[in-house]
């Protein structure tokens, strides 16, 4: 598939390996393979910086609300003191 260049999958790879400085000779099956393991690997970053993300904004969201709770404990603390 990746090897036959009238496929638009061997194409799409190509143009990507070149953009990546990527060298593939004469349909070479170990070119073609650097260049899928590449493709592969830069993928399974990509999903893992997504995952890392999610997990940032996760953890913010709950530090916010911690946040905001310990303020409305502080507000009711201080209105029990100066309405007592």
């Amino acid at each position: 598939m990746f090897a036959d260049p009238e496929r638009l999958e061997a194409r799409i790879l190509r143009e990507w390996a070149q953009q990546q400085h990527i060298t593939i000779r004469d349909n070479s099956e170990s070119g073609i393979a650097r260049a899928l393991l590449r493709v592969g690997a830069e993928a399974l970053r990509e999903k893992a910086l997504e995952a890392g993300y999610d997990e940032l904004a996760k953890d913010q969201a709950e530090g916010r609300r911690e946040q905001q709770a310990r303020r409305r404990r502080y507000v009711e603390r201080v209105d029990k003191t100066y309405t007592a």
